[in-house]
């Protein structure tokens, strides 16, 4: 299973409860957003530049075409195509994976501001090490009512980790967007054996009180070791919006992000960010009956 990981960003402009603030959102400039990460999966890697669109678009923002990206680390250098229909759109040969113990720079030369000069905007990342994943469970959770705990059996590391959690049943990813994004940390199992941690919880049922956890699925669980300044720009980001609009709508107000300018000099708004995390997946298949979870 793989998960294309793309952040949905947007502004969320409010008012002081002294002071009253008018903003114009429709009437703001664009902001460049360059946005991606690789991973230790076999995939093609994606990084999206885009130009940032109104808060109150209903479209996708514009893809940035004919930028130079590549990634690298003190032995390689990969170079990033453009994709043939979506512009704005980077990626890697399907071929291409990251190594743990490896720093990940991103390098994106592209002329933004239309001036017929290329700026040039650079990220670094460094890949963490992870442990395998001994095996997941399920269980009816003791703490919520109508949900499943899903439970993780895995030996942490002694660094200081920060993990993020995707959850897929039958290979459809439940929180594919941002405001379902799942991130914990280890502080009360630094170094230690996480035996059965309960890390996600599942709904098996619709708000009809039809199942959607029945006998014979499979779920499956990615978990990332992610830096602490990414899992910053997630918490960031989910607290400024709702997840709902487009790609890369607007952007934030007030989120984080690892992308600089390094030339020519002089400041520019940009948003969004790149790492580099190693992944890891299990899965289980369900054998109970949760029909009855909640009644």
């Amino acid at each position: 299973m793989k998960h294309l990981l793309f952040a949905t960003l947007l502004i969320l402009l409010a008012a002081s409860c002294t002071e009253r603030i008018d903003v114009s959102t429709d009437t703001d400039p664009p902001h460049l957003v360059i946005y991606g990460y690789i991973n230790t999966d076999t995939v093609r890697h994606h990084i999206r530049i885009t130009r940032s669109a109104g808060y109150f678009t209903t479209h996708s923002p514009e893809g940035i075409s004919h930028a130079d990206v590549t990634i690298s680390t003190d032995d390689q250098i990969i170079h990033l195509h453009e994709n043939d229909t979506i512009p704005g759109l980077y990626q890697t040969a399907p071929n291409v994976y990251g190594r743990t113990g490896k720093t990940y720079t991103l390098n994106a030369k592209l002329d933004f501001d239309g001036d017929g000069v290329q700026e040039h905007y650079q990220a670094s990342s460094y890949l963490t090490e992870i442990n395998d994943i001994d095996s997941i469970a399920l269980q009816p959770s003791p703490v919520f009512r109508r949900a499943v705990e899903l439970l993780l059996y895995a030996q942490d590391t002694q660094d200081e980790n920060y993990y993020s959690i995707f959850v897929s049943v039958n290979d459809s990813i439940l929180n594919s967007r941002i405001s379902g994004f799942y991130v914990m940390d280890d502080v009360f199992f630094n170094g230690t054996y996480m035996n059965g941690v309960a890390c996600y919880y599942l709904n098996p049922k619709t708000e009809d009180g039809e199942l959607k956890l029945i006998k014979g699925d499979k779920v499956t669980m990615n978990i990332n070791a992610i830096t602490k300044e990414y899992a910053d720009f997630i918490s960031q980001a989910k607290s400024e919006i709702g997840g709902t609009n487009p790609i890369f709508g607007g952007p934030p107000a007030n989120v984080e992000t690892n992308i600089r300018r390094i030339e020519p000099p002089g400041a520019v708004d940009i948003y969004g960010f790149f790492t580099a995390f190693p992944s890891r997946y299990a899965n289980v298949i369900v054998t109970e009956d949760y029909s009855s979870l909640g009644d």
